[in-house]
């Protein structure tokens, strides 16, 4: 008989809205994870203490605009998208968070997230969603100068931007962009071109990818998930499509040894596979709603034993912190 699955080791409460976005704040050089981050549907953030399982910190961003993406580097800064409107930096050490920077977000009505990367010569990207429903445009961080935008060469075939995400792939750090038509492209950024695509039968809702074992997610609104590589010569291609018991994901992440593949559903699961052989693991099950987003932490959280700590946001306006396969 196979072992029941485990519970959450918490579940952290406090949210007045659907929980959009989850991220570990990114602790001080050789100290461990103890703060948590939360964008909600009504445009509220979060920050719990991971210690005494409370919230310390709570405002609003005052568009009232659902906060689709957090990103944490450091414990004084929280990167936000805000649907609709920009991409927020605030000053989270203060007692009262303000804003520092702003990036415009240009007619762009869909749900892709933003995402941050930082190049070999330490120059830092932001991509962001738009222009219009297809577009993706490149700023610099550092100067705060938009580089570039990139739009498909054929627009109504592709569709609508779903999800973007930089990749490091043969050495190269290059955007994969995923289009409502199923199409999933690999941009160079430096000369606006298409690298290498690969299509898929359903419309992408959620990617992600793994850039030391060079794998990715591609979760749908079926109940197919499509696994995918890039190869050293930067050829895409889909190596194994699974099918999941019931349909749509709103979110999926690779654990950050590249070990554990991990989905999360419009059921209320969190699926546990494996990057090996793309084995299913566990069916994890504690919310009631959709799980919305998933976040991994980056080393051991105090408090919380060794390992990766997962973290999942849900409809249901809680987020359920989770131990596995970590022995």
């Amino acid at each position: 008989m196979s072992k029941p699955a485990p519970d959450p080791v918490f579940v952290l409460r406090g949210a007045k809205s659907p929980v959009m976005s989850v991220a570990f704040l990114q602790p001080s050089e050789g100290g461990k994870v103890e703060k948590l981050a939360a964008g909600t549907q009504d445009g509220d953030m979060l920050i719990w203490d991971l210690k005494t399982k409370c919230v310390v910190k709570e405002w609003s961003s005052n568009s009232s605009s659902s906060v689709q993406w957090l990103y944490s580097h450091s414990l004084e800064e929280l990167w936000a998208h805000e649907r609709h409107c920009s991409i927020k930096v605030w000053d989270i050490s203060a007692s009262v968070p303000q804003v520092k920077v702003q990036y415009p977000i240009s007619e762009y009505l869909g749900f892709s997230q933003s995402h941050f990367t930082t190049l070999d010569n330490y120059r830092s990207l932001l991509a962001i969603p738009g222009p219009n429903q297809e577009g993706v445009t490149v700023w610099d961080v550092d100067t705060k100068a938009k580089v570039c935008s990139l739009l498909p060469p054929d627009p109504p075939k592709c569709g609508s931007l779903m999800q973007v995400r930089w990749v490091k792939a043969a050495r190269n750090n290059s955007l994969l962009v995923a289009y409502e038509s199923g199409h999933i492209s690999l941009w160079n950024w430096e000369n606006s071109s298409i690298i290498t695509e690969v299509h898929v039968s359903e419309n992408p809702l959620c990617l992600t990818f793994d850039d030391n074992i060079q794998i990715g997610i591609i979760g749908t609104a079926s109940e197919k998930v499509f696994i995918f590589c890039i190869s050293s010569e930067l050829i895409m291609s889909v190596v194994k499509e699974l099918c999941i018991t019931n349909a749509g994901l709103s979110s999926c992440i690779i654990r950050p040894d590249g070990k554990l593949l991990v989905t999360g559903g419009w059921d209320s699961r969190i699926r546990v596979f494996s990057s090996k052989k793309f084995k299913p693991l566990a069916v994890l099950h504690y919310h009631k709603k959709t799980i919305e987003c998933l976040a991994y932490s980056p080393c051991d959280v105090e408090h919380f034993g060794l390992g990766f700590l997962l973290a999942a946001g849900s409809s249901d306006k809680s987020i359920s912190l989770w131990n596995v396969f970590n022995v």
